[in-house]
């Protein structure tokens, strides 16, 4: 996720540095009867690939792990879990009983198979909710349907103008975040003044400095006691700083959401494959190779809407082809057999 916030650019750049030791790809391969098989792939460059407590997925000892070198690149090691599913239910099971380092991200699975005698139709369904509680604002008064696409990675970048197309998208959720952010700092500031009721402090000051305060080079987004102290300075009123005495605190519950918001940015980015049995007949996915669909899930995916992969499938049904035809040839032999007789 880009940001022109020097706060949010300090995490991920710890983030992309931390994660650029290893790769993660999780596959999907979905039988014909609704069953599928999920396939968790870890490339690194040590043996660290082995650790699953923040893998994308949580896996325990009901998985098969094999370990190994890469064949292509003997520096680097493979780990790969494998475990076969007969529904999505078990799955998301497994999920909601998560103790990883990503179990307070909410995600739900669904496979389905229905039939339709000629055809039988599969389909699959993956929602990450959305993460982010910085909604003060709305985020479609800064951004499109498809500066959104773009953000979340549903659509990607191809050529050099797709490229500046996702920056600009990336510019406008970033300016999102900022104001609602800000807009939120205004309002529980103003709150707390009117609660103080200190005449030394008056709720039209808070406005002055609220544009100047997300411009500001300094980690003052990120924590209340930080802001508070911003506007003393900037001010010179010691008036502000009761407002860090206040019971309940203040800013107890922005400080929350932008633990959260840290918490979302250290999510590694991870290739999602679904290999589907027979025609793909519908998905959202812009990569599609055969039978197959694939994603980049990031943390920029769930921000700021729930993101939601799907694709669906058509498989022949031979079989119900050859009953009709033997219906279809035996009502032919029937209906001349009777011209005949006449």
């Amino acid at each position: 996720m880009k940001t022109q916030n020097i706060i949010l650019s300090v995490i991920l750049m710890l983030v992309l540095v931390l994660s650029a030791c290893r790769e993660v790809k999780v596959t999907t391969k979905i039988n014909r009867d609704g069953s599928f098989t999920r396939v968790i792939l870890v490339t690194g460059d040590s043996a660290e690939v082995q650790k699953k407590t923040d893998l994308p997925f949580p896996v325990d000892d009901t998985w098969e792990m094999t370990f190994g070198r890469d064949t292509s690149d003997t520096t680097k090691f493979l780990v790969t879990w494998t475990k076969t599913f007969r529904n999505s239910d078990e799955l998301n099971a497994e999920i909601q009983n998560d103790t990883s380092f990503y179990k307070n991200i909410q995600r739900d699975i669904t496979v389905k198979k229905r039939f339709g005698f000629f055809y039988t139709y599969l389909s699959f369904r993956e929602v990450y909710k959305c993460m982010n509680t910085f909604n003060y604002l709305n985020y479609k008064d800064f951004m499109t349907e498809e500066d959104l696409q773009w953000f979340n990675g549903l659509k990607m970048p191809l050529t050099s103008v797709d490229s500046t197309r996702k920056n600009e998208a990336e510019d406008k959720a970033d300016t999102f975040f900022q104001k609602s952010a800000a807009a939120e700092i205004g309002s529980i500031l103003k709150e707390g003044i009117k609660r103080l009721n200190n005449p030394a402090l008056d709720t039209a000051i808070v406005t002055t400095y609220l544009d100047a305060i997300v411009n500001e080079e300094k980690f003052i987004l990120w924590n209340g006691e930080n802001i508070i102290d911003y506007y003393h300075t900037k001010s010179g009123i010691d008036a502000f700083l009761l407002l860090k005495e206040m019971q309940p605190y203040l800013f107890a519950d922005y400080d929350k959401k932008m633990a959260d918001v840290e918490y979302i940015l250290a999510f590694q980015d991870y290739k999602e494959e679904v290999q589907l049995p027979g025609l793909i007949t519908g998905t959202n996915s812009s990569i599609i190779k055969g039978n197959q669909v694939s994603w980049q899930v990031e943390s920029s995916s769930f921000f700021i809407t729930d993101f939601e992969m799907y694709a669906e499938s058509r498989v022949i049904n031979y079989w119900a082809f050859i009953v009709a035809g033997i219906v279809v040839f035996g009502l032919v032999v029937l209906l001349v057999v009777k011209a005949f007789r006449r």
